[in-house]
């Protein structure tokens, strides 16, 4: 295209800061890959042959697919997009908020949330297919970063039906011979050795029963009556018909949640969503100070729904 302009291959191969004999090197490939010459040359003057005119319009389409191909891909590159997964805590609780929070403060930001097991949630989180976690425990993935966010106490959830459901809180030893709702190790290889370490300091093996890794599913489980789901306390602020959240009598051991992307994983979008999740937590931390005791209950009213959700 700078020859055909310019029609002196001297001044053309200035303008394009290569050595004569180059660019005449790459006008004759050029006509080779075609069969055709492209320009006629003499020592006077360069001039365009009639396959040269009409091959200048095909080779300017080129020249502006790729400009607009460069414009496309930069554009992907800068804009503000993220790929999270949810633990239930982070999908139930924390999600709403940061949602909200990004539409009123960044409308062109695109949060894609996927739901995964958490097998797929680290298998894809190392391939780049995912770029944060929210509300989940330190997994062991190579190169992760982790932000704490909270530590949450462990609550029983059960069917209101169960004569448990009328106490103020349960004992572990009260769950010596019932069901313990837990994700198949297929989905999760992390939780059923969780609850067994939960129980051992108390003398118990947890009779398993094997359900979906959905948080929803499982407290379908619950309020059916066909055992208990072990949750974080957070979950008490969520309504799920007919069940009951209560807290331990014991002093169980807490378990800390925070966002996990890879440390290599750095854009204005991760830092944004960064940001506004540890914002949005903080807000949460201090409404859950203000809370009186006697935060699990059966059902939680409308009243304490919207002041977790605020």
């Amino acid at each position: 295209m700078t020859l055909s302009e310019l029609l002196n291959y001297g001044k053309a191969a200035r303008a394009l800061y290569l050595s004569q004999p180059t660019l005449t090197f790459q006008i004759k490939s050029l006509e080779e890959a075609f069969g055709t010459k492209l320009f006629e040359r003499n020592r006077q003057s360069v001039s365009l042959t009639e396959a040269g005119f009409a091959f200048r319009t095909y080779a300017q389409r080129v020249l502006d697919t790729v400009a607009e191909a460069k414009e496309c891909l930069g554009e992907m590159h800068s804009r503000l997009h993220l790929r999270v997964s949810c633990g239930p805590v982070g999908q139930f609780v924390v999600l709403p908020a940061v949602i909200r929070a990004l539409t009123a403060n960044y409308p062109e930001f695109e949060l894609e949330v996927c739901e995964l097991t958490t097998e797929q949630q680290m298998e894809r989180l190392t391939a780049g297919e995912v770029d944060a976690l929210l509300m989940v425990p330190a997994l062991p993935i190579p190169g992760m970063r982790f932000d704490p966010i909270c530590e949450e106490s462990l609550v029983a959830v059960l069917s209101r039906y169960s004569p448990l459901a009328r106490r103020s809180a349960v004992s572990i030893y009260d769950l010596r011979n019932m069901g313990i709702i837990a994700t198949s190790q297929k989905h999760c290889r992390f939780h059923q050795p969780f609850l067994h370490s939960l129980f051992a300091p108390f003398g118990i093996t947890p009779r398993i029963v094997e359900a979906p890794q959905s948080c929803s599913v499982q407290h379908a489980y619950a309020a059916a009556g066909e055992g208990v789901a072990i949750a974080t306390e957070s979950m008490a602020a969520c309504t799920f018909p007919d069940v009951v959240t209560l807290p331990f009598k014991e002093d169980l051991p807490k378990v800390e949640l925070g966002l996990v992307s890879l440390a290599a994983n750095v854009s204005p979008a991760m830092d944004i969503f960064r940001q506004i999740v540890l914002r949005q937590a903080s807000v949460r931390a201090r409404s859950k100070m203000l809370d009186v005791p006697g935060a699990y209950v059966r059902h939680a009213s409308p009243a304490y729904v919207e002041r977790e959700a605020s």
